[in-house]
């Protein structure tokens, strides 16, 4: 799922780089015990919303450690409520993807695994009534085909602000901030993965705003229509980017901001430029 918001690791010193894979290695932890399947499915979205909250409320955590059975050797991790936190919501999504697939694709093995994850309590349980909404709304917009990417991008963009719009501990100053951060980071992440899989759903016929909004017909070479609405995506992209910087600017930020600055200084940025030139990711952190 997703996995656009990480840090460029180069650019972390080693602490930083450590604390960054202990909460990584934290949220895994959290939905192993959850639902062990569900570390399978971790992105590091997930992570950077773990130490953002984190970082709101100032904590500074303390490392733990456990044998990692993937990892095959003993591993540092962070334990603490925001991290749970950013794992049952991780695990909230996951389920109601797994739900839109299995409807969509007639997928067998989604199938299956919707029956580990379909009985998992939320945990904010007034978020989950108002999610089924919002995930109704986009994957009606979808089936019609919705000529604009912002409309599909904004419903993706409330989706997430919703898990951060009751967020204690925080004045309500700082929640409005919050919640525009995770909104147009919503955004961001949807049209740059529509942007991503554009080739993909050329090639298989689904749907795209990019392929709608833009008008790719049949006869048409596909890579010149994507360096045809390039310079147009990214211009989209960067403008929602500058409303994520400007409410992260404003975010009273106490532990952790080194790594948190590299990855929406730099972070997202780098990706932003990988997608829209074609590069291939690296591997995860944490196996670095």
């Amino acid at each position: 799922m997703f996995g656009y918001v990480r840090p460029v690791k180069d650019e972390l010193k080693v602490r930083e780089l450590n604390e960054f894979r202990a909460f990584y290695c934290g949220v895994c932890t959290s939905l192993h015990k959850a639902r062990y399947l569900a570390k399978f499915f971790l992105s590091y979205d997930s992570v950077f919303f773990a130490l953002l909250l984190t970082s709101l409320r100032g904590k500074e955590l303390e490392y733990k450690r456990r044998f990692c059975g993937i990892e095959l050797r003993n591993i540092s991790y962070f334990e603490g409520e925001e991290i749970q936190l950013a794992a049952g919501n991780f695990l909230l999504l996951l389920k109601y993807k797994l739900f839109d697939d299995v409807e969509d694709e007639r997928n067998f093995a989604k199938a299956l695994l919707l029956k580990v994850f379909k009985d998992i309590p939320p945990v904010q349980p007034s978020v989950e009534f108002r999610l089924q909404a919002l995930l109704k709304e986009l994957n009606e917009l979808e089936k019609r085909r919705e000529p604009s990417i912002d409309k599909t991008a904004e419903v993706f963009g409330d989706i997430v602000a919703l898990f951060f719009e009751n967020f204690q501990g925080l004045p309500s100053e700082q929640i409005t901030v919050l919640v525009h951060l995770a909104k147009h980071l919503g955004k961001w992440i949807y049209a740059l993965d529509a942007f991503d899989d554009l080739r993909r759903d050329l090639k298989k016929g689904n749907y795209n705003p990019f392929v709608t909004q833009y008008g790719f017909s049949s006869g048409m070479d596909v890579e010149e229509f994507v360096d045809s609405i390039r310079p147009e995506v990214r211009k989209y992209l960067f403008r929602v980017l500058d409303e994520v910087i400007l409410a992260y600017n404003l975010l009273e930020l106490k532990t952790y901001k080194g790594i948190l600055d590299n990855i929406v200084y730099l972070g997202l940025f780098d990706e932003t430029e990988r997608v829209l030139s074609g590069r291939k990711t690296c591997g995860k952190v944490h196996r670095a």
